[in-house]
Protein backbone atom coordinates (compact mmCIF):
# COMPACT_ATOMS: atom_id res chain seq x y z
CA UNK A 1 0.00 0.00 0.00
CA UNK A 2 1.21 3.57 -0.53
CA UNK A 3 2.59 4.73 2.62
CA UNK A 4 1.12 8.97 3.11
CA UNK A 5 2.85 11.36 6.03
CA UNK A 6 1.29 14.53 7.75
CA UNK A 7 2.55 16.62 9.66
CA UNK A 8 1.02 20.22 11.38
CA UNK A 9 4.04 22.35 11.52
CA UNK A 10 4.69 25.95 13.04
CA UNK A 11 8.40 26.68 13.78
CA UNK A 12 9.96 23.49 13.30
CA UNK A 13 13.71 24.51 12.25
CA UNK A 14 14.90 22.78 14.77
CA UNK A 15 13.77 19.68 13.18
CA UNK A 16 12.95 20.04 10.01
CA UNK A 17 15.94 19.18 8.43
CA UNK A 18 16.53 15.88 10.08
CA UNK A 19 12.65 14.93 8.89
CA UNK A 20 13.60 15.95 5.85
CA UNK A 21 16.56 13.34 5.66
CA UNK A 22 14.43 9.98 6.34
CA UNK A 23 10.78 11.10 6.02
CA UNK A 24 10.72 12.03 2.26
CA UNK A 25 12.73 8.28 1.74
CA UNK A 26 10.20 6.33 3.63
CA UNK A 27 7.04 7.17 2.47
CA UNK A 28 5.30 7.86 -1.03
CA UNK A 29 4.00 11.47 -0.34
CA UNK A 30 4.32 13.31 2.69
CA UNK A 31 1.76 16.31 3.44
CA UNK A 32 3.19 19.49 5.52
CA UNK A 33 0.19 21.71 6.33
CA UNK A 34 1.55 25.19 7.63
CA UNK A 35 0.23 27.87 10.04
CA UNK A 36 -1.25 29.55 13.29
CA UNK A 37 -4.41 27.77 14.11
CA UNK A 38 -7.18 29.12 16.31
CA UNK A 39 -7.80 27.66 19.44
CA UNK A 40 -11.30 26.06 19.19
CA UNK A 41 -12.61 22.77 19.26
CA UNK A 42 -10.53 19.99 20.17
CA UNK A 43 -7.88 22.03 21.25
CA UNK A 44 -10.30 25.36 22.17
CA UNK A 45 -8.04 24.60 26.11
CA UNK A 46 -5.10 26.25 24.47
CA UNK A 47 -4.60 29.96 24.59
CA UNK A 48 -4.12 32.22 21.33
CA UNK A 49 -0.70 32.23 19.93
CA UNK A 50 1.34 35.14 20.28
CA UNK A 51 2.37 37.36 17.66
CA UNK A 52 6.33 36.78 18.45
CA UNK A 53 5.95 33.05 16.82
CA UNK A 54 4.30 34.61 13.19
CA UNK A 55 5.59 36.59 10.23
CA UNK A 56 3.94 39.14 8.38
CA UNK A 57 2.16 37.34 6.33
CA UNK A 58 1.01 35.11 9.32
CA UNK A 59 3.02 31.58 8.78
CA UNK A 60 6.46 30.64 10.94
CA UNK A 61 8.80 32.93 12.24
CA UNK A 62 11.69 31.36 12.59
CA UNK A 63 12.70 30.20 9.16
CA UNK A 64 10.37 27.37 8.48
CA UNK A 65 8.37 29.14 5.49
CA UNK A 66 11.03 30.70 3.89
CA UNK A 67 12.36 26.79 4.45
CA UNK A 68 9.67 25.55 2.87
CA UNK A 69 9.04 27.82 -0.21
CA UNK A 70 12.58 26.51 -1.09
CA UNK A 71 11.90 22.50 -1.44
CA UNK A 72 11.70 21.07 -4.75
CA UNK A 73 10.68 17.37 -4.39
CA UNK A 74 7.37 15.67 -5.57
CA UNK A 75 7.15 14.20 -2.78
CA UNK A 76 6.78 16.70 -0.33
CA UNK A 77 3.10 18.94 -0.42
CA UNK A 78 3.04 21.70 1.72
CA UNK A 79 -0.39 23.15 2.27
CA UNK A 80 -1.26 26.69 3.71
CA UNK A 81 -4.69 28.78 3.93
CA UNK A 82 -5.27 31.14 1.25
CA UNK A 83 -3.32 35.19 1.41
CA UNK A 84 -6.59 37.14 1.97
CA UNK A 85 -4.79 40.74 1.36
CA UNK A 86 -1.47 39.61 2.12
CA UNK A 87 -1.88 37.14 4.81
CA UNK A 88 -2.89 33.40 4.94
CA UNK A 89 -5.92 33.02 7.20
CA UNK A 90 -5.89 31.29 10.62
CA UNK A 91 -6.39 27.46 10.39
CA UNK A 92 -10.12 26.97 12.05
CA UNK A 93 -8.97 24.42 14.39
CA UNK A 94 -6.39 21.31 13.72
CA UNK A 95 -9.23 19.22 12.62
CA UNK A 96 -9.03 21.25 9.65
CA UNK A 97 -5.70 21.20 9.20
CA UNK A 98 -5.56 17.26 9.43
CA UNK A 99 -8.70 17.22 6.77
CA UNK A 100 -6.70 19.73 4.71
CA UNK A 101 -5.71 17.02 2.32
CA UNK A 102 -7.27 13.65 3.19
CA UNK A 103 -9.42 14.29 -0.21
CA UNK A 104 -6.25 12.74 -1.89
CA UNK A 105 -5.59 9.81 0.10
CA UNK A 106 -7.10 6.87 -0.26
CA UNK A 107 -6.11 2.98 0.20
CA UNK A 108 -3.01 4.09 2.23
CA UNK A 109 -0.62 3.46 5.22
CA UNK A 110 -1.65 7.05 6.74
CA UNK A 111 0.67 8.30 9.67
CA UNK A 112 0.90 11.74 11.47
CA UNK A 113 4.30 12.62 12.97
CA UNK A 114 4.68 15.77 14.47
CA UNK A 115 7.83 17.92 13.91
CA UNK A 116 9.49 16.70 17.03
CA UNK A 117 8.54 12.55 16.87
CA UNK A 118 11.30 10.73 15.26
CA UNK A 119 10.60 6.98 13.68
CA UNK A 120 13.53 4.84 12.18
CA UNK A 121 13.48 3.24 9.27
CA UNK A 122 13.18 -0.53 10.77
CA UNK A 123 9.67 1.26 13.08
CA UNK A 124 8.35 2.36 10.33
CA UNK A 125 8.38 -1.24 8.17
CA UNK A 126 7.30 -3.10 10.94
CA UNK A 127 4.35 -1.00 11.15
CA UNK A 128 3.76 -0.90 7.56
CA UNK A 129 3.48 -5.07 7.32
CA UNK A 130 1.52 -4.86 10.10
CA UNK A 131 -1.50 -2.69 9.16
CA UNK A 132 -1.15 -4.22 5.74
CA UNK A 133 -1.47 -7.61 6.73
CA UNK A 134 -3.73 -6.68 9.09
CA UNK A 135 -7.81 -7.60 7.88
CA UNK A 136 -9.89 -4.63 7.34
CA UNK A 137 -12.87 -4.09 5.90
CA UNK A 138 -13.59 -1.56 2.83
CA UNK A 139 -14.51 1.98 3.68
CA UNK A 140 -13.31 1.55 7.30
CA UNK A 141 -9.57 1.95 8.63
CA UNK A 142 -8.00 0.49 11.86
CA UNK A 143 -5.33 2.47 14.57
CA UNK A 144 -1.91 1.12 16.06
CA UNK A 145 -1.09 2.76 19.46
CA UNK A 146 2.36 3.25 20.21
CA UNK A 147 5.28 3.37 23.20
CA UNK A 148 6.74 6.90 23.34
CA UNK A 149 10.10 7.84 24.73
CA UNK A 150 9.16 11.67 25.33
CA UNK A 151 12.30 13.69 26.09
CA UNK A 152 12.13 16.72 28.43
CA UNK A 153 15.83 17.29 27.79
CA UNK A 154 18.79 16.43 25.72
CA UNK A 155 19.60 13.60 27.28
CA UNK A 156 16.81 13.35 29.75
CA UNK A 157 13.94 11.16 29.22
CA UNK A 158 10.49 9.90 31.40
CA UNK A 159 10.24 7.13 33.25
CA UNK A 160 7.26 4.77 33.77
CA UNK A 161 4.28 2.84 33.20
CA UNK A 162 1.16 4.70 32.12
CA UNK A 163 2.61 8.34 33.25
CA UNK A 164 2.82 11.93 31.75
CA UNK A 165 4.10 11.82 28.10
CA UNK A 166 2.86 8.32 27.72
CA UNK A 167 -0.63 7.45 28.85
CA UNK A 168 -1.82 3.70 28.24
CA UNK A 169 -4.47 5.87 25.67
CA UNK A 170 -2.05 7.97 24.08
CA UNK A 171 -0.13 8.03 20.90
CA UNK A 172 -2.24 6.59 18.41
CA UNK A 173 -0.20 7.35 15.19
CA UNK A 174 -0.75 5.11 11.77
CA UNK A 175 -3.75 3.64 10.05
CA UNK A 176 -4.51 1.54 7.67
CA UNK A 177 -7.05 2.90 5.35
CA UNK A 178 -9.38 1.14 3.19
CA UNK A 179 -11.17 3.79 1.15
CA UNK A 180 -11.20 7.23 2.07
CA UNK A 181 -11.99 8.44 5.89
CA UNK A 182 -12.50 11.45 7.58
CA UNK A 183 -10.63 13.34 10.79
CA UNK A 184 -13.75 13.96 14.03
CA UNK A 185 -11.07 15.24 16.06
CA UNK A 186 -6.85 15.75 16.62
CA UNK A 187 -6.85 15.32 19.99
CA UNK A 188 -6.94 12.45 20.30
CA UNK A 189 -6.73 11.47 16.05
CA UNK A 190 -10.11 9.89 15.46
CA UNK A 191 -11.09 8.67 12.09
CA UNK A 192 -14.86 8.50 11.25
CA UNK A 193 -13.82 5.16 9.82
CA UNK A 194 -11.97 3.42 12.45
CA UNK A 195 -13.00 0.43 13.87
CA UNK A 196 -10.23 -0.98 15.81
CA UNK A 197 -7.07 -0.53 16.70
CA UNK A 198 -3.46 -2.75 17.14
CA UNK A 199 -3.21 -2.22 21.04
CA UNK A 200 0.10 -0.11 22.44
CA UNK A 201 0.57 -3.75 24.33
CA UNK A 202 1.27 -5.08 21.03
CA UNK A 203 3.70 -2.10 19.88
CA UNK A 204 5.34 -2.49 23.18
CA UNK A 205 5.99 -6.21 23.09
CA UNK A 206 7.50 -5.67 19.79
CA UNK A 207 9.60 -3.13 20.54
CA UNK A 208 8.02 -0.45 18.01
CA UNK A 209 7.76 3.01 19.33
CA UNK A 210 9.10 6.53 18.58
CA UNK A 211 11.00 9.10 20.09
CA UNK A 212 9.27 12.89 20.91
CA UNK A 213 11.70 15.82 21.72
CA UNK A 214 8.87 17.48 23.12
CA UNK A 215 10.79 19.21 25.43
CA UNK A 216 14.05 19.51 23.91
CA UNK A 217 15.55 23.33 23.39
CA UNK A 218 14.03 26.12 25.67
CA UNK A 219 12.37 28.05 22.83
CA UNK A 220 10.13 25.03 22.59
CA UNK A 221 9.36 25.30 26.03
CA UNK A 222 8.83 28.83 26.34
CA UNK A 223 6.52 28.19 23.36
CA UNK A 224 4.38 25.58 25.28
CA UNK A 225 4.46 28.06 28.36
CA UNK A 226 2.83 31.14 26.41
CA UNK A 227 0.33 28.65 23.97
CA UNK A 228 -0.40 26.12 26.31
CA UNK A 229 -0.50 27.94 29.78
CA UNK A 230 2.22 25.88 31.53
CA UNK A 231 3.37 28.78 33.84
CA UNK A 232 6.52 28.47 35.12
CA UNK A 233 7.72 25.95 32.29
CA UNK A 234 11.13 27.46 31.40
CA UNK A 235 12.37 27.94 35.07
CA UNK A 236 11.44 24.25 35.93
CA UNK A 237 13.21 23.33 32.81
CA UNK A 238 16.34 25.21 33.76
CA UNK A 239 16.27 23.89 36.93
CA UNK A 240 16.01 20.48 35.59
CA UNK A 241 18.80 20.28 32.79
CA UNK A 242 21.08 21.43 36.04
CA UNK A 243 19.98 18.47 38.10
CA UNK A 244 23.23 16.40 39.14
CA UNK A 245 21.22 13.01 40.47
CA UNK A 246 18.57 11.06 38.86
CA UNK A 247 16.00 9.92 39.07
CA UNK A 248 13.97 12.77 39.92
CA UNK A 249 10.29 13.62 39.56
CA UNK A 250 9.16 15.75 37.18
CA UNK A 251 6.31 17.49 38.49
CA UNK A 252 8.78 19.14 41.09
CA UNK A 253 9.78 20.85 37.75
CA UNK A 254 6.74 20.78 35.66
CA UNK A 255 4.01 21.85 38.40
CA UNK A 256 1.01 20.41 35.57
CA UNK A 257 2.27 17.15 35.83
CA UNK A 258 0.55 15.63 38.96
CA UNK A 259 1.53 11.72 38.50
CA UNK A 260 4.85 9.78 39.29
CA UNK A 261 6.51 10.14 36.62
CA UNK A 262 10.20 10.43 36.98
CA UNK A 263 13.05 11.75 35.17
CA UNK A 264 16.40 9.63 33.80
CA UNK A 265 19.44 10.16 32.11
CA UNK A 266 19.39 8.52 28.80
CA UNK A 267 22.75 6.89 29.52
CA UNK A 268 21.15 5.44 33.09
CA UNK A 269 18.46 3.49 31.90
Amino acid sequence: MKRVAFTLGLNGMKFLPDQMKTIPKLFDKWYIIEGPVKSVNCTSWCNDIPPQYINGVNMSSDGTYEYLNGLDNPKIEVIRTPLVNGKHRYWNGKVEMCNSFMGKVEDSILMQIDMDEFWSKNTIDKISDKLEESPCFPNKSIGMIFKCNFFVGPNLVTVGNNCYGDMNYEWNRAWKINGKATWLTHEPPKLDTTTGYITKKWTCDNDIGFRHHAYMYEDQVKFKEDYYGYKGAVDGWKRLQNETKFPVYLRDYFPWVKDNTQVMRIGDI
